[in-house]
Formats: C-alpha cells, structure tokens, sequence
C-alpha cells in the first residue's frame, strides 16, 4: 500500500493557483485538489476547499484583474480606504470636505478598474454587457472598502460578490459628544438619539450615499453608450445618404 503524504504542501500556493485558473478549469482543479487533500487526512481542509463556490464570470474578471492589473487594484482599495476614513470623520463633524475628493478619487480609480475589466473580457473573448460590467464594479466598490475582502481582492483570490455594507464599519462610530453636548439641559440630553437610532440614521445615510455613487456611476456609462451610439447612427445615416444617391444617380 502507498505511503498517505501527512500534508499536502504549499496549500496556500495550491489555492493561488486554483484561482488563477481559466474560468473553465475551476470545478475540476478544485475537487482535485480537495481529492489530495483527504487522501492526505486532511479531511478538514479537504471540505472548505470542496465546499468553494466556482466564481461567477464578474468575480472570476475581478480576481484576473488583481493578477494582471496589481498596481491599479491596490490604488483602488487604498481609495476606498481613504473614503471609508473621510466617511468616518464626516460622521463625527470634521473634515466634511475631505468626503468629497475622496469620492472623485474612488470614482476614478473605481472608472479605470472597470475599463481594464471590459479589456480584459474581450482579450478573454467573453462578452463584456452592460450587466456583467455592472457586477464587476459593483463587487470592486464593495471589495475595496471592506478590509477583510480587502486583502482577497489584492490577492485575487476572491471567493463570491461582495454585496456593500454601504461602509458599515462606520455604523458603531457615534460622533463623540461635545462640551457643549455635555454641558446641555437634561431636556435635550433625552431628546438626543439612542445608540440604534444613531445607528440606523447611519445606516441609512450610508446606503443613500452608496446609491447616488451607483447612480452616478451609471449615469456616466449611459452617456457613453449614448455618444457611441449617436455616433453609429451618424455614420448609418451618412452610409444610407450615400445609398440613396447612388440610387438616384444608378435610375438616370
């Protein structure tokens, strides 16, 4: 009988590789490899690895563009850290301003992440709709701004979509009080929201932010695709001008 290997080594690197793969070849190099692994009585790790979803073509695009587009990535998660920051300091009545350019520059790194996506589809020869782009930037803004996908975005190791928290690490900051908050009348001390107000207002404002950013994002795609498409049927129209004077010309 075969030697059972006690590990099997370089797991971490068997898991990089695992996501590097075409999206074709995920399903089998995954049950292989979670194969090996219970041969070698790793029976635990055998069943996460098994119990890995095969990504979606929008996480699958993401996790390629963390590999291919490394510098671009990381410049995206650090805006989205200095916009989750600014959030925070907004919330607590400073810096209100700062909120402001680090939305342009989430937006604009949030922009050239995306175009590189749609590259990426094509040279992949993968339709690059509307909808699947949508999802990639969707799971990008997400992923940027929460540390903990965060650090798989950057290895492109990204398991699923991230559905946005609207920053809801934000959502436990309360705005400290202020001497003047102190030093107010009981009246208005009751009159001040509790904890889970605050929280919920939070939340509240958080995922309206998130939506104008979504819209904003869409509006700008949409004028795009109107200008592309303005311009095709300036060019069909001038192609149909043409036609019909050969026509008239062809009848004389």
């Amino acid at each position: 009988m075969p030697t059972r290997l006690a590990v099997v080594p370089e797991l971490d690197a068997e898991l990089e590789r695992l996501y590097g793969l075409p999206l074709e070849e995920f399903t089998g190099a995954r049950n292989e490899l979670a194969t090996r692994l219970r041969k070698a009585g790793q029976t635990d790790a055998a069943e996460r690895v098994r119990a890995l979803r095969k990504p979606s073509v929008a996480v699958w695009t993401v996790n390629q563009l963390a590999r291919r587009h490394p510098d671009e990535i990381e410049e995206l998660v650090e805006s989205g850290t200095r916009l989750r920051d600014a959030q925070a300091k907004a919330l607590r009545g400073t810096a209100a301003d700062d909120v402001r350019d680090a939305t342009a520059a989430e937006r604009a790194s949030l922009r050239k992440a995306t175009r590189l996506a749609e590259e990426l589809l094509s040279d992949e020869g993968r339709p690059a709709t509307p909808a699947t782009l949508e999802r990639v930037a969707s799971t990008l803004r997400a992923a940027a701004v929460e540390p903990d996908a965060a650090s798989l975005l950057t290895a492109g190791r990204l398991p699923d979509e991230v559905e946005s928290s609207g920053f809801a690490a934000l959502a436990a900051m309360a705005p400290p009080p202020s001497a003047r908050r102190r030093g107010a009348a009981r009246k208005a001390e009751e009159r001040k929201p509790n904890p889970g107000q605050i929280r919920k207002l939070e939340a509240r404002a958080e995922k309206l932010a998130e939506r104008a950013a979504d819209l904003a994002e869409r509006a700008e795609r949409a004028e795009a695709v109107a200008t592309e498409t303005r311009e095709r049927a300036d060019e069909a129209r001038a192609e149909a001008d043409a036609a019909a004077r050969e026509l008239r010309d062809a009848r004389r």
